[in-house]
């Protein structure tokens, strides 16, 4: 009885409705287009697993064309010469779109961005060539970051032009497993570039020597000692100084095999080194992060030990370590040469130093015992300062880092009236005060690199990573080098972490690779419109399918994003803790560049953002990254205050955008 009645009122319905059943099918298709939107985007059903989904898809197709062209174009004031398409022409279109195979998987548009950076990098390289090969035919010295010792300290540029290509066979990160998690963690590698210097054999004998006194075997030597190579190509350089890593041993393959050349400023016999030159550096990589080697370090420099060790004594112990003949590093005249080395006067010089920056040393060191600490506790000072490009040398324009006097200036202005710089200011600074608490110092010029976390070919090393550091002088250690300039991490903050058999792990500062950015679709030309007649079509006709498929074409990507926009949101509000705020600091950085007034090149430094964010929101901004960096690095949890900070943020950096487009 039931069933009779509800088929009485579905059939009466049908025909009440049959006049209007054009309008019904004319209106009505656009309400399961929206369902169909919805259900793939919302509910990641409709994807294709099934006949039926192409069907469902091939339908609603045909009736959107179908409305479309008689919404918008059988209109009295748009309506045109000749007759509409008939809706079998739609039913011949959704027929042929039947026939095209369908994927579950979106299109991959990789390739096809990939080969349109590639052109756009030739091209680029190609107006880089230019410019480099008409800077040398005119005698002039090309622009680049690395440069000597002579820099004021003055605002510099940004510069993302590629200067240095590493190939290394080992891989960019070392690995250490954590002790509360128990969970495999990565470290990248970070590369010391100096300039100049080539094949230090001082440096490598005091070392050698240090550990010798220190009765380091083979094994505990490699917790923070191994041997590497790598290959050094130089791209936009016009330079006679030799580029290696720190502490290279040997060097081959390069103009002047078996040593480095030191390159003054005015010497005309030195071979001048330009885009193309390659060596070959094998260098001793020293973790002077482990606790391990800050040990000996700490207690050789209060002891003061210096022990002696006989040519062919050091040969073997070389050997022991590290399975390397010492002597095809170096004759026994060179070896008995270097021993002697230790630091020259100039270490020492201290012209120019106010009364200022002599009190601030003493209060800096002030009850410190031990060279090594006395170094670490002026570092630790100097990192407090604000890390800035943007800023000014000394007080007279001629000063440079060539001479303590230059350095004083620089460090006196840094320190007492500015308060922000790069590393010119903090390596400046830091020399001056362990000089004046009796400690020798020394500037190095170079490169800093970070290995990215995946494994490549080849590594480019921009201009952004020209960078200056210093070194001191440890007695019974020799020079260790140390990182003042508060944007960069320190020795500590990037060890290796490995530890002794007996402890467990020998491994190696968690590293997260961040989420790459979705490749960027290449633009692709419209078609030349034609005239006149295609296959027996008139113009008229041409345009009353391609306006209205181009017109669904906009309706549906338009769909598509607010669907896309739309799942975003949901799987933000559906993400665990730590990845909100790996997401909200991500739209934060975002924001930050949109606002920023230069273009600048990301190092992989939230400092860098800081800097550029609106004044008002620095602390804010500052206190979200630190919780990042614990989260990152120390593998805690986020709590939910800590995550409506972030995403409180993000949100007042957007307003503040807002506005100023209003503006």
């Amino acid at each position: 009885m039931s069933a009779s009645v509800a088929s009485a009122v579905a059939a009466r319905l049908f025909f009440n409705l049959a006049p209007r059943i054009e309008k019904v099918l004319l209106y009505g298709v656009f309400l399961p287009d929206a369902a169909t939107v919805y259900l793939y985007f919302g509910r990641h059903a409709l994807q294709g697993a099934y006949a039926s989904d192409k069907l469902l898809f091939v339908s609603l197709v045909t009736l959107t064309l179908a409305s479309l062209q008689e919404l918008l174009f059988e209109k009295p004031l748009l309506r045109s010469s000749g007759e509409a398409f008939p809706f079998f022409y739609f039913a011949l279109l959704g027929i042929l779109v039947a026939l095209l195979p369908m994927s579950q998987h979106p299109i991959n548009w990789t390739p096809v961005a990939e080969a349109g950076g590639r052109i756009f990098h030739r091209a680029q390289d190609m107006v880089d060539s230019a410019a480099y090969h008409l800077s040398s035919m005119w005698g002039g010295s090309y622009t680049a970051g690395y440069n000597s010792l002579e820099v004021s300290g003055g605002k510099i540029e940004h510069s993302g032009r590629t200067e240095i290509i590493l190939k290394t066979s080992q891989k960019p990160y070392y690995k250490y497993t954590d002790e509360e998690t128990s969970e495999d963690m990565k470290v990248r590698r970070t590369l010391y570039l100096a300039g100049g210097a080539g094949v230090d054999k001082t440096k490598l004998i005091s070392f050698l020597r240090f550990l010798h006194a220190n009765d380091v075997d083979k094994e505990y030597a490699s917790l923070f000692s191994q041997l590497s190579e790598v290959k050094v190509e130089y791209a936009y350089l016009n330079t006679a100084d030799e580029i290696a890593p720190v502490n290279t041993i040997f060097i081959y393959d390069g103009y002047k095999a078996g040593s480095g050349s030191v390159y003054d400023g005015n010497s005309q016999n030195e071979a001048v080194h330009k885009k193309g030159y390659r060596l070959t550096a094998r260098y001793l990589d020293i973790d002077y992060g482990s606790p391990y080697l800050a040990g000996l370090i700490r207690e050789a420099g209060a002891a003061g030990r210096d022990e002696s060790l006989s040519y062919e004594d050091a040969c073997s112990y070389f050997m022991e370590l590290y399975g390397v003949e010492l002597g095809s590093i170096l004759t026994g005249d060179e070896y008995e040469e270097a021993a002697k080395g230790s630091y020259s006067a100039a270490d020492l010089g201290t012209d120019g130093v106010s009364a200022a920056l002599q009190k601030l040393a003493d209060q800096i060191t002030s009850g410190v015992r031990g060279e090594y600490d006395k170094c670490r506790v002026i570092e630790g000072y100097l990192r407090q300062y604000s890390y800035q490009t943007d800023t000014v040398g000394g007080h007279d324009p001629l000063s440079t880092m060539s001479t303590p006097a230059g350095m004083a200036d620089i460090a006196d202005r840094f320190l007492f009236e500015t308060g922000a710089g790069y590393c010119v200011h903090y390596t400046s600074s830091m020399i001056m005060l362990l000089r004046l608490s009796g400690i020798p110092a020394r500037a190095v010029s170079g490169y800093r690199y970070v290995y990215p976390f995946e494994k490549a070919d080849a590594y480019e090393v921009s201009g952004n990573c020209a960078h200056i550091w210093p070194e001191a002088y440890i007695r019974g250690v020799g020079w260790v080098p140390f990182e003042p300039t508060g944007a960069y991490r320190t020795a500590e903050e990037y060890t290796w972490r490995r530890k002794p058999a007996a402890a467990g792990n020998d491994s190696q500062s968690a590293y997260v690779p961040p989420v790459p950015a979705p490749a960027q679709v290449p633009d692709v030309p419209d078609d030349e419109k034609t005239s006149g007649s295609l296959s027996g079509m008139t113009l008229d006709q041409a345009m009353r399918i391609a306006l209205p498929t181009a017109l669904s074409i906009l309706v549906t990507l338009a769909l598509l994003i607010l669907g896309t926009l739309s799942a975003a949101r949901l799987r933000y509000l559906r993400a665990a803790p730590e990845k909100k705020l790996d997401m909200d600091v991500d739209m934060i950085k975002k924001g930050i560049r949109k606002q920023s007034a230069e273009d600048f090149a990301d190092r992989g430094l939230l400092s860098d953002y800081i800097a550029r964010a609106p004044e008002a929101l620095r602390p804010d901004i500052q206190r979200v990254f630190d919780i990042y960096y614990r989260v990152l690095y120390g593998s805690s949890s986020v709590s939910a205050e800590e995550n409506e900070l972030a995403a409180g943020v993000r949100e007042q950096l957007h307003a503040a955008a807002k506005k100023r487009l209003k503006q």
